[in-house]
């Protein structure tokens, strides 16, 4: 069997713990490719042992040592046996058919300098808009959404462009007419009242996802209905460091939350296999990005598990977020009266939100079930390898 082999960037390990989109993509992928033999290659971490095989994946874990790090990598800057290097030295000994770069421009130009392995195919894979040298037409670029395949084709004239989506898993994402005695259950947990409409925010508390405008245009919201609470989802960060713009933004985001005491709660970081629970006791999820989404996880995990999507009108989410079809769309989420207005018009519109609920979730099982993205990419391989 032809072997393929998935790289991630050295900041999470796979399957990883907590939120880590680029990494669950490649975990998820790999367990459901039939036609090749996946080997990933990611950051060594304790919770794992640096060489296994599970799920049909092989693993191999690069330990970057604490004396390591800090001799080479902060104290002298020469790293003589880098991360790019020993991802070549993997790709030397166990020769895949394929290579497959994810999300790390820099680090696939890094590992194709050291590799003395020639019989490979490249691709490399991108999630996000990054500046890359500029690849030859040996290589295939792919991207997340149509949205983030033209903005590569803009820097890169010379590489084969191509898409593949991102995926959810519908057996885990169950849609929420089907556990009602378990979103009550939650609901109860969290101090929510079961007749109380729930707005949901869920991803990273940084200014570019745009969580305090939404706190903004809930406070808004209030005046106009007193039967919902906001709940937002995600990472805050802590460290006591002035100078961090996330850090100061968190605080913003926190202290606005503090106004509505009661109304709004801000609950952490949610492990990846739990994230459904959530979803499925909002009654609106919202996703108020003010920089173009390169996709959009938030709204197609959303989707998935039944819950009408409000996303801002930004890069790859209109590609599937579809106006009284699959989702809603916003302009403007920068004003908080028009915004607030917005939510409360989707509230107050039970047969829209209804007939979007099970269209959204249809949509997704027909074209962003994981099995239909491994599907696809295995075509796409299949393709290079002629």
């Amino acid at each position: 069997m032809k072997k393929v082999m998935m790289v991630a960037a050295p900041v999470h390990p796979v399957p990883p713990r907590k939120g880590a989109a680029v990494e669950w993509w490649i975990y998820q992928v790999c367990r459901r490719l039939s036609g090749f033999e996946p080997h990933v290659v990611c950051i060594g971490s304790d919770e794992y042992p640096d060489e296994e095989q599970r799920d049909g994946i092989h693993y191999h874990r690069i330990r970057m040592g604490r004396i390591y790090k800090r001799l080479f990598q902060k104290i002298t800057r020469l790293d003589p046996w880098s991360y790019a290097r020993r991802v070549a030295r993997h790709i030397d000994v166990i020769r895949p058919e394929i290579v497959h770069v994810h999300n790390a421009p820099e680090l696939f130009v890094q590992i194709r300098r050291h590799c003395q392995w020639h019989g490979a195919f490249w691709i490399l894979h991108m999630q996000n808009e990054m500046p890359s040298e500029v690849l030859g037409g040996d290589t295939l670029l792919l991207a997340d959404s149509q949205y983030l395949k033209n903005f590569y084709a803009a820097q890169q004239p010379h590489a084969q462009l191509d898409v593949i989506t991102n995926g959810v898993d519908t057996e885990l994402y169950v849609p929420t007419w089907m556990r009602p005695n378990e979103i009550y259950r939650l609901k109860t947990e969290l101090g929510i009242p079961s007749d109380r409409k729930v707005v949901l925010y869920a991803g990273r508390v940084s200014p570019e996802k745009g969580p305090l405008d939404l706190v903004h245009a809930f406070h808004k919201l209030l005046a106009l209905r007193d039967d919902v609470s906001l709940l937002l989802v995600g990472e805050i960060p802590r460290r006591n460091n002035p100078n961090d713009k996330r850090m100061r933004y968190g605080r913003l985001v926190t202290e606005a939350c503090e106004t509505m005491a009661g109304r709004c709660r801000c609950i952490g970081v949610v492990r990846p296999d739990r994230i459904q629970d959530y979803y499925g006791i909002g009654d609106l999820v919202v996703v108020p990005s003010r920089f173009e989404e390169p996709f959009g996880m938030v709204a197609i995990e959303a989707m998935a598990a039944g819950v009408p999507v409000l996303a801002a009108r930004k890069g790859g989410l209109p590609e599937f977020v579809k106006p009284d079809e699959t989702g809603f769309l916003i302009s403007n989420t920068e004003d908080p009266v028009s915004f607030a207005y917005e939510m409360h018009l989707l509230l107050n519109s039970p047969v829209r939100l209804d007939r979007v609920r099970y269209s959204a979730r249809r949509y997704v099982e027909q074209c962003h079930r994981w099995e239909i993205v491994a599907r696809d990419l295995e075509a796409k391989y299949q393709t290079l390898l002629g």
